[in-house]
């Protein structure tokens, strides 16, 4: 397989002390199973190229990979694929603002492509990117991790066999450190807005979990101390989402989000999430911080690890390998695309049980509500209208 990534930022070296990274260490230990010809990353900034390439380095000798990675500085990705067309998938990992105009230029050359979230924050834009996709055969999917926790399938399974009875209501809690808008993502942070960048993470989930379409939404920001420091965005976003049918039975039932990302620079972990989860007969409390590992260093203070988003884990022959959930949804897309190319599964297969861009659309869709309901003084705003 030969693979473009588009970006090169926090979720694919890591930086600001945001750990690993996800997707090239991903591709690294992909390529220990499957055949990678080579890697391709592409952005704007030339200074890219040393951090991508000690990245490289360090990941190949950490899990003992040889994978082949080139990064390129461009100006634009529809020029530069118009002189390099010949990928057999690409990933796309941009700042929110710049999924559709991306997402185009990578079908249009007829390649499968991987989008971090949201799809857009646009619902129209995103119909237009499945217009495309289909009409030209090629798979799209959304990098919606949290499908992948086992936590989260847990969840799922307790939900379909019937051990909370019908949905009646999830609260979300999900917050980082004010870090991220400040420092990883400063150039960006107010061309978006919490919810948009993260908390749709969870109305991916939420449908993931329930099999519920999002009816009508409410939501309204908090400001000021992002604004102070000079980044016109909200704090934190707090969201109501009516939902009906799958799991919810015959009765709505509503998810209430609080999202934020001003948390301390000192929180002991990069994303404080949790959710409670409460139904018909019984009710649910799923801590997706506090996984049980709490380490203590000079310097850095207590930390709560997360060893099961993306991280190095040794195996049973003294070897090393990146893992987790994180990488399995990278795995997950390479494999399908290689299943798509053998003629091993279908497109409408995968249409219908991947985080594809047709299912992406039902998240976009909440996230352009929310947008709409916080800039009209909170009022309801219902799905339907948005077509």
């Amino acid at each position: 397989m030969k693979i473009l990534v588009v970006g090169a930022g926090m979720y694919v070296t890591g930086r600001h002390g945001t750990g690993e990274g996800t997707i090239l260490a991903s591709l690294a230990q992909a390529s220990k199973d499957i055949q990678i010809e080579g890697v391709d990353i592409i952005a704007r900034n030339p200074a890219n190229s040393h951090l991508v390439e000690e990245a490289k380095d360090r990941i190949n000798r950490r899990i003992g990979s040889d994978l082949k990675a080139r990064y390129h500085a461009i100006s634009s990705t529809a020029d530069y694929l118009a002189q390099n067309p010949n990928y057999d998938a690409a990933i796309i990992v941009v700042p929110d603002h710049r999924h559709y105009e991306i997402g185009k230029a990578v079908l249009d050359n007829n390649i499968h492509c991987l989008m971090v979230k949201p799809l857009t924050p646009a619902s129209a834009e995103a119909a237009d990117l499945i217009k495309i996709q289909q009409k030209r055969g090629l798979y799209a999917a959304v990098e919606f991790h949290k499908r992948f926790d086992e936590s989260n399938r847990m969840v799922k399974r307790l939900i379909s066999d019937g051990a909370v009875g019908d949905v009646r209501y999830f609260v979300i809690n999900y917050s980082q450190r004010i870090m991220i808008p400040l420092d990883v993502f400063r150039e960006w942070s107010a061309k978006t807005n919490i919810f948009q960048y993260l908390g749709v993470h969870y109305v991916d989930l939420v449908y993931f979990l329930t099999g519920a379409r999002p009816e009508r939404v409410m939501a309204i920001g908090t400001s000021g101390v992002l604004d102070a420091l000079g980044i016109p965005t909200c704090d934190s976003v707090h969201a109501v989402i009516q939902w009906r049918g799958g799991a919810g039975g015959d009765h709505p039932f509503i998810t209430v989000m609080n999202i934020g990302w001003i948390d301390p620079r000192c929180t002991s972990a990069l994303s404080d999430q949790k959710f409670t989860l409460t139904g018909s007969a019984g009710r649910m409390e799923v801590d997706q911080k506090n996984r049980g590992i709490e380490l203590v260093k000079d310097g850095i203070g207590i930390q709560q690890v997360n060893p099961y988003f993306s991280d190095y884990l040794p195996t049973i022959d003294g070897g090393m390998e990146f893992q987790g959930y994180g990488y399995k949804s990278v795995r997950g897309f390479l494999d399908d695309v290689q299943a798509l190319q053998a003629g091993r599964i279908r497109l409408s297969e995968l249409d219908v049980t991947r985080p594809s861009f047709r299912q992406g659309l039902i998240s976009t869709e909440v996230v352009e509500a929310v947008n709409i309901s916080i800039l009209q003084s909170s009022r309801w705003v219902d799905i339907n209208d948005l077509s």
